[in-house]
């Protein structure tokens, strides 16, 4: 019996293996060329859910983003954004979906972030991190919250968007990963919002 047990163990290991690796071409590249262009050209600048972004690169499940309102808005600080200069976009706030493939290699899901990056200066950083969570707080927008060690010395990366994933019948299936990436940027825009405002008062 428990030799058996064992085999079927091995098998259903060995299976599971099989549909991954069968998966392995997902349709997620197909999507974020849907969404972003065929060329996925750094800066292209495309729309969702009414909202305005920038490409600013991607990796086999991960393509990252900065809304132009962000941009505009850091833009006219006039900083030169020191640490960042190879980091995406070259600012020191970025938005990144992910999708991760589940254990049957057929589902999955996709998740939205947002990341304060790592810029030189730490009081910059720690500035950014604070405002943006008193803001939070105070519009009771509770999808954004940090680490409670983000604005320490030394961090270089915090990521501070919560209840941010959905879900993915089919990782192949490149028209869903686009439908539902939409759907998750536009249904943060109140949170994208609220950081445009932190960033232009500062």
């Amino acid at each position: 019996m428990k030799k058996h047990t064992r085999q079927l163990y091995l098998d259903s290991k060995k299976l599971l293996g099989l549909l991954a690796k069968a998966n392995a071409n997902t349709g997620f590249d197909s999507a974020i060329r849907s969404v972003f262009g065929s060329e996925l050209r750094l800066k292209q600048q495309v729309e969702i859910g009414g909202r305005h972004f920038l490409y600013a690169g991607s990796a086999k499940n991960l393509v990252a983003f900065l809304p132009i309102q962000w941009r505009d808005e850091l833009d006219k600080m006039g900083i030169v954004w020191k640490g960042c200069e190879r980091w995406w976009a070259g600012y020191p706030m970025i938005l990144l979906a992910e999708m991760r493939v589940s254990e049957d290699g057929i589902s999955g899901y996709l998740r939205l972030n947002a990341e304060v990056g790592p810029a030189s200066s730490h009081e910059v950083r720690k500035g950014m991190i604070e405002a943006i969570k008193t803001a939070a707080v105070a519009s009771n927008l509770d999808r954004i919250q940090f680490q409670p060690d983000a604005a320490e010395t030394g961090r270089l990366y915090s990521r501070f968007l919560r209840r941010n994933v959905i879900p993915l019948n089919d990782i192949t299936n490149s028209g869903e990963i686009e439908a539902q990436l939409k759907m998750l940027v536009s249904d943060f825009d109140p949170e994208l919002e609220l950081v445009a405002t932190v960033l232009g008062r500062r």
